[in-house]
């Protein structure tokens, strides 16, 4: 566990933190720049918190870009900002209805796009769609074998 200068624990994501006396991550980071500012020496910060010179380099040229704003010091969203090899909405739109109107699966819907509205779409990113958008199946249809 990593502890902040007054040896309090530092929290880090994990669930072996207790909620008490947890500091947030950004409190935290913040910790390694006082200490930091304090001692001078980079290498006793990364050793004293445990992480890298290269992290801590990182958080540090964050906080200084920002104009020492805290929220800096906050984890960013990895999360892609666009994804160009989406399904088209147009196509996903399609999919849902005939999901609706028809109740078929994945197996059958493939050779139904691909028959009625000559559209190449694989089974598993059909299923995908459906289980996104929990497209239900017209009510009142129901296969016996």
């Amino acid at each position: 566990m990593k502890h902040d200068i007054q040896n309090r624990p530092i929290s880090t994501g994990s669930h072996d933190a207790s909620p008490v006396n947890v500091i947030p991550l950004e409190n935290g980071r913040m910790a390694w720049f006082r200490h930091y500012w304090h001692s001078g020496n980079v290498k006793e910060v990364c050793e004293r918190f445990q992480i890298s010179k290269k992290t801590f380099y990182k958080w540090l040229k964050r906080y200084k870009e920002s104009g020492q704003d805290l929220r800096s010091l906050a984890d960013r969203s990895r999360r892609p900002h666009h994804f160009p090899r989406s399904t088209p909405e147009s196509v996903v739109l399609l999919l849902r209805k005939a999901r609706q109107e028809t109740g078929f699966g994945q197996r059958r819907l493939k050779v139904y796009m691909a028959e009625n509205h000559s559209i190449a779409i694989s089974e598993r990113t059909i299923w995908k769609i459906l289980k996104k958008f929990e497209v239900q199946q017209v009510t009142g249809h129901h296969r016996y074998y």
